[in-house]
Order: C-alpha cells, then sequence, then structure tokens
C-alpha cells in the first residue's frame, strides 16, 4: 500500500470512493465533495489531502489543515483532522492508522503544538481509532440543527443589512472581542477575512449580515452554503427516526411543524459562520432573519457548534432545535502541552 498526496486527476475517484462511505448511525447520509473533491479543503489557506492507493486505486483518504488558534489562552500552531474515509472492501487494515501518521509527520515538521478531530456520537469505531492513536476526549459539544419550515417574526434590536466590504475593520475587532476567551478561536484581522470570503466556496458577501444599532456595528451573523461544497443524501434512516417521523405527522395535524426528509432527498443545509455580536441578545434578531432569508431559498436545515450550555442556546425561542453531540478530541504533538478549561470555540467551516 502507497500513502500519497492527493493530486487534482483524483478528483472523479475520490468523489466515487467517498460516496461508497455513508456517514451515521439515527440518519445515514451520503457526503460527496462537490463539484470539486477538494473545495472542501479550500476553506484552509493551509491543508494537505492524502490518499492510501494499492495497485493504482485509492482505497483511503484524510486531510488535515494547519492554522492559528489560541490554547489555554496562547496562540498557538494548531492542525485539524478531517475527512477519514476507507473503502467498505479494505476495512480493518490499519489504513487509516496509516493516513494520520503521515498527516502526523507533516503536523510536526511544520511546528504543530496540537492536533484535534470531531467525532460525532454514537461513532463508537471512529473514538477507537483515534483514541487508540491517542486522542482523548477534550470537550463534549453541541451540533444544533434548526429545521427551517416557517416564517419568524424579526424582533426589533436595531437596523438589520447586508455586509459590505467597508464593515471587515469592525467585524474583525467584533469577532476577536466575542471569542477572544475561547480556546481554538483564531484572532483575525480584515485582510484575513477578507481573503476567507474570497477562497472559500460556499461563502459570499450576500451571505453575511450585520445588526446596526445608532449606527454602530454590534453583531454580524453569516453562514456556508453547504451545498456549494457537497451533496449530502439521506440514504436510510433508523427506526427511531422513524418512530418520530409517524408522531409529527400526528401532531402536524394540529400545528405546524417541519417535515422530515425522505431517503433520496438531497439536503440544502447551511452552516453558521461568522458568528460575532457585542451582546448575546442581537444574535437572535439575526438568526431569525437568516431563518427567513433559508426560507425563501429553499434551505431545509440552518446547523451551528456551540458548548453544551452555551449561551447562545438560551437566543432561539422560535425555534424547534434538534441537537447532535460531537466530541471533540485532541493530540499533543509537542511535550509539556496539557489541556486547559477554558471554553472553545470550533468554526463552522470545521464541519
Amino acid at each position: 500500500m502507497n500513502i500519497r498526496e492527493a493530486l487534482p486527476t483524483d478528483n472523479d475517484e475520490l468523489q466515487q470512493l467517498q460516496a461508497k462511505c455513508p456517514q451515521g448511525r439515527t440518519i445515514i447520509v451520503s457526503i460527496v465533495n462537490t463539484p470539486d473533491f477538494f473545495a472542501r479543503a479550500k476553506a484552509y489557506r493551509s491543508y494537505k489531502i492524502f490518499v492510501a492507493s494499492e495497485e493504482n486505486r485509492i482505497i483511503g483518504s484524510a486531510a488535515c489543515a494547519i492554522r492559528n488558534g489560541l490554547f489555554n489562552g496562547k496562540l498557538s500552531r494548531i492542525g485539524y483532522e478531517f475527512q477519514y474515509f476507507t473503502s467498505p472492501d479494505f476495512r480493518g487494515r490499519g489504513i487509516a492508522k496509516q493516513l494520520h501518521k503521515q498527516i502526523e509527520d507533516v503536523l510536526l515538521k511544520q511546528g504543530v503544538t496540537f492536533s484535534y478531530l470531531l467525532v460525532m456520537e454514537g461513532n463508537l469505531p471512529a473514538k477507537r481509532l483515534f483514541e487508540g492513536i491517542g486522542f482523548k476526549l477534550h470537550r463534549s459539544l453541541v451540533m444544533t440543527g434548526l429545521p427551517i419550515f416557517k416564517e419568524i417574526e424579526v424582533p426589533f434590536r436595531g437596523n438589520i443589512r447586508p455586509m459590505a466590504w467597508e464593515d471587515l475593520d469592525v467585524l474583525a475587532e467584533l469577532l476577536n472581542q466575542t471569542w477572544q476567551g475561547y480556546d481554538f478561536y483564531e484572532p483575525t484581522s480584515a485582510q484575513h477575512l477578507k481573503e476567507f470570503i474570497n477562497h472559500t466556496p460556499g461563502i459570499s458577501l450576500e451571505n453575511l449580515w450585520v445588526l446596526e444599532k445608532e449606527k454602530e456595528v454590534v453583531a454580524c451573523l453569516g453562514f456556508c452554503d453547504w451545498s456549494r461544497i457537497m451533496r449530502i443524501t439521506l440514504e436510510a434512516i433508523s427506526l427511531k427516526m422513524k418512530l418520530f417521523g409517524w408522531l409529527f405527522d400526528a401532531i402536524r395535524l394540529f400545528r405546524p411543524i417541519p417535515k422530515g426528509p425522505k431517503p433520496g432527498d438531497t439536503l440544502k443545509q447551511w452552516m453558521l459562520t461568522p458568528v460575532a455580536y457585542r451582546d448575546p441578545e442581537y444574535f437572535e434578531p439575526l438568526l431569525k432573519n437568516l431563518n427567513n432569508q433559508a426560507l425563501q431559498k429553499g434551505t431545509a436545515q440552518i446547523f451551528f457548534v456551540f458548548e453544551q450550555g452555551g449561551e447562545l442556546l438560551s437566543r432561539m425561542k422560535g425555534f424547534i432545535r434538534i441537537g447532535t453531540s460531537l466530541g471533540l478530541y485532541v493530540k499533543p504533538l509537542q511535550p509539556d502541552v496539557s489541556t486547559g478549561d477554558r471554553p472553545v470555540f470550533i468554526d463552522g467551516i470545521d464541519l
């Protein structure tokens, strides 16, 4: 078996292999990076994608990104590992471990302090794999999904308008103030934000909204349109989810609630990013405005990630919330690296 860096000519084969590796337990989905397999990783300024091949056939892949981020309050070089998948015909042969070793070699050469990754609840094989190669659970997070099915009245807290390039300096300052006490957050600048918007598929100025109060920008909320990066197709749902669906069908006779997707449906979803505010109360009107924008554009769900009990979770009156637990796993790569107890920030791009 050979491990090498992925090439643009691998695009079609990687997409085909990815389609054979559905994800999830209660809801099983096929996720294929499209129209370009490499678009998923392009959200990061520095990234690597590796493939495992045997007899000129790709049988597995994994990716990593390298960036700066706060850890224990100090700016560190950190690595993020994502999108591990192995051909069903070749599982159990240690392919993921060998891909991780290649990634770790790259991270060590770049002076990375620690690496992290996210594991969905119920994914016991992934937990066993990553715990077996040195990752430890650092924090339990919740990925909250908001079904989009009706227009919601937007409470007045100020003027909501689309963001403009002239807002970038204020937005960078607002982001840094909002998340400066959170580990994994990368302090930003106007130039960094401009580069992020210009080079990241699924992100544009049209996706970003600000809230002004007395002509001062006091909050911002945007989204990444996942349909521009990946095709998410529902393959199957568990018996438990089917029972919930039947219950909701009965409730729908008396009050409006969202309809669940069916196997074969392609899901259009948004992930919130960036999120910034001077006060959490300003998050609510922007989120409800985004709900109404999503409804007009046929988007089925909005997602975001916070720690369990995060303060923004209380700002969602009028929404139906569906929470999925995520494990944040960390592996130190340098001596004397210890994890702290500060809150953590996970950008929606990581999902």
